[in-house]
């Protein structure tokens, strides 16, 4: 008996998201759409504070959102199976926000069937996830999903795509990381390969514009990050780390955070150089002496005890900037060290939890 319902249209696996602003400041989204195994669920917003500093910065579009949508990026199960392929395209109005999220580490399962040892041209299924994402002038996007764990014997790659309009005042912060795998199941890097590629375009007006070609816009390449991660023999050359990130921040409302991460980088001790800190006095002061701590004395005690828990946990990291984008890469010996001190260095700023709200902390929690 044929099927009453007309056939699909949509591919499987793919997933679109437009972000627009409803007069005076609400934002809506406009098209939300995604077919299994990609699934969308939108969460309760962040109510944006009224001396927002991007809103007050912002000259050439008086409007300012009044919150901002938490969209969470799920798949059924928890993961993806080998051979899938996740497409997801995101469009941000002027003067909109989003902050994406997942409920957990994305899964990437191994292949079903064993592989066939007497035909090793065969290779198992790829797993793949694309991402393209367009940020108008004004607008701001928080892209913070768990870690990506990826089983033994999984393939996999991921390309990111943001196409800013960097002179409109454009936004993005992103966190991009993955673990060595289930390591209570003694998982340490086992998989056969893992690729990540982030791009940063500038798609800004051109400067010369003229009546002729006042809405042509020329694609400038900011940066390209990759990370390729490939069988045999990962967990030799990890040197005994078991999860390694990048964080990029480029735009004006993520400027304090990136200039952040560019000052702490600047005080950490550097090989053969003494450690000042370790012979410091504590920045506590006498109750006695009725005086407050200054907030440089906050400051000095809050980095050497988050130091401290670095050496502990075995974080390394490092920051730099690139074409006005600051991009720093991270690692730790487990997972958990990695979040608290990523969890450190978010809050002491302050600019995640008041621009996007606790939504933004989900994947440090």
């Amino acid at each position: 008996m044929p099927s009453p319902f007309p056939p699909s249209t949509s591919n499987p696996g793919t997933g679109t998201v437009k972000l627009a602003l409803r007069p005076p400041d609400q934002p809506v989204f406009e098209i939300l759409s995604f077919s299994y195994p990609l699934k969308l669920v939108v969460s309760a917003s962040h109510n944006i504070p009224p001396t927002s500093p991007h809103s007050e910065a912002s000259t050439t579009v008086p409007l300012h959102p009044s919150s901002v949508p938490l969209l969470f990026v799920l798949t059924y199960g928890g993961g993806l199976v080998s051979g899938d392929h996740i497409h997801l395209t995101i469009s941000l109005a002027p003067t909109t926000r989003l902050t994406i999220a997942t409920q957990g580490s994305t899964k990437i399962f191994k292949p079903s069937v064993p592989r066939d040892t007497s035909r090793l041209e065969q290779p198992p299924s790829l797993t793949r996830q694309d991402l393209r994402v367009g940020i108008a002038a004004n607008a701001a996007l928080w892209l913070g999903p768990d870690p990506c764990q990826p089983f033994a014997s999984s393939r996999y790659a991921q390309t990111q795509i943001f196409e800013l309009d960097i002179k409109g005042g454009a936004s993005l912060g992103l966190v991009d990381w993955v673990c060595e795998g289930r390591s209570a199941r003694a998982e340490k890097w086992k998989f056969e390969g893992w690729r990540g590629r982030n791009e940063v375009w500038d798609v800004s007006v051109c400067a010369n514009d003229n009546a002729e070609n006042k809405n042509e816009r020329r694609k400038r390449l900011i940066l390209r990050d990759n990370l390729i991660l490939s069988a045999p023999d990962v967990a030799s050359r990890v040197d005994g780390l078991g999860i390694f990130g990048t964080i990029i921040l480029i735009g004006p409302l993520f400027s304090r955070l990136a200039n952040s991460f560019i000052d702490e980088f600047k005080h950490l001790p550097r090989i053969g150089a003494r450690d000042w800190n370790a012979h410091q006095t504590s920045n506590t002061v006498d109750a006695s002496s009725g005086r407050l701590p200054t907030d440089e004395e906050r400051q000095g005690k809050w980095r050497k005890h988050r130091q401290e828990r670095e050496k502990k946990d075995g974080v390394l990291w490092t920051a730099a900037n690139v074409r006005g984008a600051v991009v720093v890469k991270f690692g730790a010996r487990e997972v958990e060290g990695a979040k608290v001190w990523l969890r450190e260095m978010l809050r002491q700023e302050g600019t995640m939890e008041k621009e996007f709200g606790d939504g933004a902390l989900m994947c440090v929690k």
